[in-house]
């Protein structure tokens, strides 16, 4: 991986990581600053309802420490070698599952053995990303994961049957979970292809890593 693609995947991941901010933690700020005016009101009116408001402000304080420790966790570049490729999907099977009760999630992940981490770290987060889209956006009830080596190839399906991406964000690439994973399966100098239509969406990525298994 030259320095340009490395510079690709950087780029990429900060804009992942900007999006995902301002779609949390800042609005929680906001609604965390009107909580707050809040409770400077009552505390003027009636004090009880003022305690109400700090407590409710408190538990929301709670949820985002949460959520920024899951954050922090997430951006660690060595959560592979740290708890295993397998328990790395089955810990992110087990957020999703426990965010979204009513959801059915199947991976069939292969033991892929790739040595220098970065192949490894960007498979995850295109399949993270690949699952928290379809969580967002799809109205799925059902998400289908494969990562298969296959020769010299690592292979990556996912798959939903939610309600489609849509001609037009997917013609316009209007769409940042999408546009993450195509940057990050480029600088990997891999193929991403997208079927998709009213009955759900298909995302095949094939990433090359000959160099790894030639040497």
């Amino acid at each position: 991986m030259d320095k340009k693609e490395v510079l690709l995947l950087q780029e990429a991941e900060r804009k992942r990581i900007a999006e995902e901010i301002h779609d949390t933690t800042v609005q929680d700020l906001v609604c965390l600053s009107h909580q707050l005016e809040l409770v400077l009101l009552y505390m003027e009116q009636d004090i009880t309802l003022a305690r109400l408001e700090t407590v409710v402000a408190r538990k929301q304080v709670k949820r985002m420490i949460g959520e920024m420790r899951e954050t922090i966790y997430n951006l660690r570049p060595m959560i592979i070698d740290d708890i295993g490729w397998h328990s790395s999907f089955e810990r992110l099977r087990n957020k999703l599952l426990s965010e979204n009760p009513g959801l059915k999630i199947y991976f069939d992940i292969d033991p892929v053995e790739i040595s220098d981490g970065i192949t490894a770290i960007s498979i995850y987060r295109i399949v993270c990303e690949g699952c928290q889209n379809i969580v967002k956006h799809s109205g799925a009830d059902r998400i289908d994961i494969s990562v298969k080596k296959n020769g010299h190839c690592i292979k990556i399906c996912i798959q939903d049957n939610g309600t489609g991406i849509g001609y037009e964000k997917y013609v316009n690439n209007d769409h940042f979970g999408l546009q993450f994973m195509s940057e990050r399966v480029e600088a990997l100098s891999g193929d991403m292809n997208i079927v998709s239509d009213s009955c759900g969406t298909l995302i095949s990525i094939e990433i090359p890593i000959q160099r790894r298994y030639d040497k």
